[in-house]
């Protein structure tokens, strides 16, 4: 594939350098104004051992894409939803986007409620049937990785399967492959115009991944 120039070359490029990524996580929390507590909190619980993909970051990448991408450095709400999207995280539990939503609210005070329902809306991407623009840029920022160089999603599949070390192997296949052909099967992947930068980048790997699953069955 022809490499993108420019701003989509950039945000592509940035989940290369995981350093980078890390730094990004440092200036969201600087952006979000948390209280010093909230913030200790945060990276501790980001640097968690169990968290191989799940951390500070994807988390600072999907905000420096966010950035690249156009968008407002200035919107506490949003920044507050990246940053507390997986703020708790244990891969064998159903309830941590509403446990992450519930976090934001008793470290930030005033007003998160629009930052707690875009938390929520991150469970089931797919699910979500609303048309407020902010939540579909969360969602698809958080997509982005589906989209990665073909090296970079590896990596990151290599990642996801330390955080499922508890399952064994068929069950790591059967609910990865399920998975992987749900986002392939969607109309579309992505709401924003971010599709134009990831949707069929996304599609491709998808399309390998789901065909290594069943090479390997």
């Amino acid at each position: 594939m022809t490499p993108r120039k420019g701003r989509e070359g950039s945000a592509l490029a940035l989940a290369e350098d995981l350093d980078q990524c890390r730094a990004g996580f440092g200036a969201l929390l600087a952006r979000a104004d948390l209280s010093a507590a909230a913030g200790v909190e945060l990276r501790r619980r980001y640097g968690e051992p169990h968290r191989a993909y799940h951390d500070a970051a994807h988390v600072g990448l999907l905000w420096l894409r966010h950035l690249l991408h156009g968008g407002d450095a200035a919107d506490r709400d949003l920044a507050l939803a990246i940053l507390f999207h997986d703020a708790i995280y244990d891969p064998m539990a159903k309830d941590n986007e509403e446990a992450s939503a519930a976090l934001l609210a008793a470290l930030v005070p005033g007003d998160t409620a629009w930052a707690q329902h875009a938390i929520r809306a991150t469970a089931d991407h797919l699910a979500y049937g609303g048309t407020d623009c902010r939540v579909q840029r969360l969602l698809d920022l958080d997509l982005t990785p589906l989209a990665e160089a073909p090296e970079v999603f590896d990596r990151n599949t290599g990642f996801l399967r330390r955080e499922y070390a508890a399952v064994d192997e068929a069950r790591w296949r059967a609910g990865r492959g399920a998975v992987l052909a749900r986002f392939l099967a969607a109309p579309a992947i992505f709401r924003t115009r971010l599709s134009t930068v990831y949707e069929a980048r996304a599609r491709e790997n998808l399309t390998a991944a789901i065909a290594e699953l069943h090479a390997a069955a």
